[in-house]
């Protein structure tokens, strides 16, 4: 990993995440830049989220959707259910958010093990048409998260509760340094982990920096990702194999040796 050496990696992931991952960028000999392009707020209906919460108990799952799922509504569920009923049963899209709910003290029975997304919980055999029908889902989530997990559990005869725990919002940041950084030509990358973090890093910096943005090659999580990125015109980008930290390290590796 220590081919990392002297690139200048803009990581646009937010915290707590991207605390760690420039941490382990650094510990690997690159130089991190921290630059969070995403904020987060509570949900805009606190009542309606409240009274999601207090039937959490009367649920057979409850989906968490990311981390920041988690850290959102850890501490109102905790408060509305210290203790929750057998029959609840946790999942997590990845291995990632399953990490921060054992962080939270819960236990985890399912997340997929290699595709950490909607599709790779949708896979498993816990959620097929024949195990699933009637059973209550709860799924927690940001406002503007993608609904087709709930969709298709739908579909496949679930009642499912949506969880809106909290709402992704622009950071009130001071963008000077890290647009002087670009028309310096200090940033080798970019790592973005979600697509308002994509979208959110071309409206901070502006049309003014766009062009230089637009060359350097960015890091992303996913598929969807990449078309988003190509839509709105990065000329170079790099799919991770799954969301963990260790996953974008070795995308930046890999391509950077090809």
């Amino acid at each position: 990993m220590n081919n990392l050496c002297g690139l200048h990696i803009l990581v646009t992931r937010p915290a707590p995440q991207g605390l760690e991952l420039c941490q382990l960028i650094t510990a690997h000999g690159g130089h991190a830049i921290n630059f969070p392009t995403i904020a987060f707020a509570p949900p805009p209906d606190p009542v309606a989220f409240q009274k999601t919460v207090n039937v959490l108990g009367e649920q057979e799952w409850l989906i968490f959707i990311s981390p920041q799922a988690v850290y959102s509504s850890v501490l109102h569920i905790r408060k509305a259910w210290p203790i929750f009923p057998y029959w609840v049963k946790f999942a997590a899209v990845g291995a990632g958010t399953a990490k921060a709910l054992h962080e939270a003290g819960y236990d985890v029975s399912v997340h997929p093990l290699t595709e950490w997304n909607s599709e790779g919980l949708l896979d498993l055999p816990e959620f097929q048409p024949i195990t699933i029908a009637e059973k209550k889902i709860a799924i927690i989530r940001g406002v503007g998260g993608r609904e087709w997990l709930d969709k298709v559990l739908a579909e496949r005869g679930a009642h499912v509760l949506p969880v809106i725990a909290y709402e992704r919002t622009l950071p009130q940041v001071d963008v000077n340094e890290c647009a002087a950084s670009f028309v310096d030509h200090k940033i080798d990358v970019i790592v973005c982990a979600s697509n308002d973090g994509i979208r959110n890093l071309k409206l901070l910096l502006g049309e003014r920096i766009w062009p230089l943005i637009s060359v350097i090659p960015l890091v992303v999580l996913s598929q969807r990702m990449k078309m988003l990125a190509q839509d709105l015109g990065f000329q170079r980008i790099w799919v991770t194999r799954n969301a963990s930290q260790i996953a974008i390290l070795e995308a930046m590796v890999e391509n950077r040796t090809e």
